[in-house]
């Protein structure tokens, strides 16, 4: 892109210096018009191309995530959640409910989260601070046996909370 710019700005200035030279004046603004809308285009291209984002980066990245464990560790019967100080153990028995929230934190823009519900604790992860919270979805998506996606999202207070219910275990014990 570059090279393309430099050889556009030699062939304007050189148009500019020979203006009168060409038969007709309609050339001269036509080569320099069009010199004009190759630098803007190449320049643009140059300063918005640092993050390249097509089908196979976004592809590698997305299967790097599902992989990553992040603060989780899996086992058979549940999984492990390394926060800083302490290792807590979650069965997937003991899963009550799984729920994705979306909450206002600046304006037009909303933190995402997933909260799981057990029979002692509640937690909550947001997705953009939590590592590996990808492949902890897929695992509880496989552990447990009814596992919803397409479902309507409730509003739940006036600050624009909102949640959906993922999972929902059937025989809830109070």
């Amino acid at each position: 892109m570059k090279k393309l710019i430099l050889i556009t700005c030699l062939i304007l200035v050189f148009t500019l210096f020979n203006y009168p030279v060409f038969d007709s004046l309609g050339i001269s603004y036509l080569i320099i018009f069009s010199c004009f809308v190759i630098i803007c285009f190449a320049g643009a291209k140059i300063y918005t191309s640092d993050a390249k984002e097509d089908y196979a980066s976004v592809e590698a990245e997305m299967d790097e995530l599902i992989k990553f464990d992040g603060i989780f560790q899996y086992e058979k019967d549940g999984f492990y959640i390394n926060r800083e100080n302490s290792v807590e153990f979650v069965k997937w028995d003991d899963i009550i409910m799984v729920n994705s929230f979306r909450i206002p934190v600046i304006y037009r823009k909303k933190a995402r989260g997933l909260e799981i519900i057990t029979d002692t604790k509640n937690y909550e992860f947001n997705y953009r601070y939590t590592p590996g919270i990808e492949k902890l979805v897929n695992k509880l998506q496989d552990n447990l046996q009814t596992w919803e996606v397409d479902l309507i999202k409730v509003k739940v207070n006036n600050h624009g909370l909102e949640k959906t219910n993922l999972y929902k275990r059937n025989n809830i014990s109070n």
